[in-house]
């Protein structure tokens, strides 16, 4: 189901397991990464930005700015925050349908006394995401903190083939990150 009710319980079980194996306070990150018809606009406006900026990133960066310009916000390099937190934000192209999505989301959450902390720059490496994207991260871990992430992947069963739409969403979890989170 496309129901932003289903990504709230989806992310309810996630932090449940989570809870259940031990892992104390873990920390939810919330993001929505828009559809087909919105992102597009995000990305041409990120590339174009990058443009004029890439050149001081590093390598990496430099190399995502041409090949996969979401990616970018990836980066954990700390000289390379500065220029990616003046980055455009997805929040501000969603569409009005991604935008009321991802705002029910947030309510539903609430509403089931989650606490949550918006990350614009949160992305998944894959490209089939869409709409909400989540990831758990644990403080101590350091800077690889995330112990399991997540979203929604409509689209991505027609996209292998499939004649019938099966929108869908999930996470994975870090075994051996929830493994040391625990200890």
């Amino acid at each position: 189901s496309e129901s932003p009710i289903v990504d709230a319980e989806v992310i309810e079980l996630a932090l449940e397991i989570l809870t259940r194996c031990g892992a104390q306070n873990p920390k939810l990150l919330l993001n929505s990464v828009g559809c087909s018809k919105c992102r597009p606009v995000f990305v041409q406006a990120l590339k174009e930005r990058l443009e004029s900026v890439k050149a001081g990133m590093c390598t990496d960066c430099q190399r995502r700015a041409d090949t996969n310009p979401l990616r970018v916000l990836d980066c954990k390099v700390p000289e390379d925050q500065p220029v990616i937190d003046a980055l455009p934000s997805i929040l501000d192209y969603l569409d009005d349908g991604c935008r009321e999505h991802f705002e029910t989301v947030k309510t539903l959450l609430a509403d089931r006394e989650i606490a949550y902390e918006i990350k614009p720059r949160l992305v998944r490496g894959l490209d089939y995401y869409t709409r909400t994207t989540f990831e758990v991260v644990h403080g101590a871990l350091g800077a690889q903190n995330s112990i399991l992430g997540g979203g929604r992947y409509d689209g991505l069963a027609e996209s292998l083939g499939s004649r019938v739409p099966a929108p869908g969403i999930g996470f994975s979890i870090g075994e051996d990150r929830l493994v040391m989170a625990v200890e």
